[in-house]
C-alpha cells in the first residue's frame, strides 16, 4: 500500500481569503482579530460593558471572514432565492473546494461519477439560528441550506461524486476526525481519492485538502 498525499489545498480564514494571502498573516506575524460587523447581527443591541450580564457581551472581537455573503450562485447552479437561505459555510465549501482542485492541478469533470470521497468536519449552525428568530424568512431551501450533514452531500452533488459524503461533528477535532476517516477510507481501498474540510465555529474556517494514494 502507498502512501497517502495531499496534492492540493486552499483555505478561506479570518483575514485571508486565499493561501498566498493565509502565509502572509503567518510570515508577518499578523493578528487578524476584527470586530463582529453590524451585517451579521445588530451587535449595540446585545453590548453591556459589564461581562457578567446575561444575554449581553462587553465585546464582540473575533475572527471573521471578509464578505461572507458574496457568493456566485450561477456559478455552481443554485438560484439566488436557494442562495440567501444557504449557511456561508455551505457556500464557502464550494468554492473553497474547487480552490483546491485547481491548487491540485485536477478538473473537477475528471472526478465525475468517480468513487471519491468527502469528508467535512462542522459542528457550528450559527446561521440556522435566525430563522428560530424570525420564522418568516425561512423558505423551502431553508432545511437542506443548513443541515450539518448537507454540506458534504452538497459537495458531492455538486461534482457527481459517488464516494462516502459524510459530515463529522465532533466539536473541536471535527476536521482532524474528517482527515482520519478519509485517510483510513484511502488505506483500506474504499477509496482512492478524498475531498477533505473543516469548517469551525463562526470564524468559517474551511481548509481544503484533496488527497489521493500514491
Amino acid at each position: 500500500m502507498g502512501e497517502i498525499a495531499i496534492v492540493g489545498y486552499a483555505c478561506r480564514v479570518p483575514g485571508a481569503r486565499d493561501i498566498s494571502a493565509f502565509w502572509r498573516l503567518l510570515r508577518g506575524n499578523q493578528c487578524s482579530v476584527t470586530s463582529i460587523t453590524p451585517d451579521r447581527f445588530p451587535t449595540q443591541s446585545f453590548l453591556h460593558p459589564a461581562p457578567d450580564q446575561a444575554g449581553r457581551s462587553y465585546t464582540f472581537a473575533a475572527g471573521v471572514i471578509d464578505d461572507v455573503w458574496g457568493f456566485d450562485a450561477a456559478a455552481f447552479g443554485m438560484s439566488p432565492r436557494e442562495a440567501e437561505q444557504v449557511d456561508p459555510q455551505h457556500r464557502h465549501l464550494l468554492e473553497v473546494s474547487y480552490d483546491a482542485l485547481a491548487h491540485a492541478g485536477i478538473r473537477p469533470s475528471s472526478l465525475a461519477g468517480s468513487d471519491t470521497g468527502v469528508y467535512v468536519g462542522a459542528s457550528s449552525a450559527d446561521h440556522a439560528l435566525r430563522f428560530f428568530v424570525d420564522p418568516t424568512v425561512a423558505d423551502v431551501h431553508m432545511m437542506t441550506g443548513n443541515s450539518l450533514s448537507i454540506m458534504a452531500n452538497r459537495l458531492s452533488y455538486a461534482m457527481d461524486l459517488r464516494g462516502p459524503s459524510l459530515t463529522i461533528d465532533t466539536a473541536c477535532s471535527s476536521s482532524l476526525v474528517a482527515l482520519h476517516l478519509a485517510a483510513e477510507a484511502i488505506r483500506n481501498g474504499t477509496i482512492d481519492t478524498a475531498i477533505v474540510a473543516a469548517s469551525i465555529c463562526c470564524c468559517r474556517l474551511t481548509p481544503m485538502s484533496a488527497s489521493r494514494e500514491r
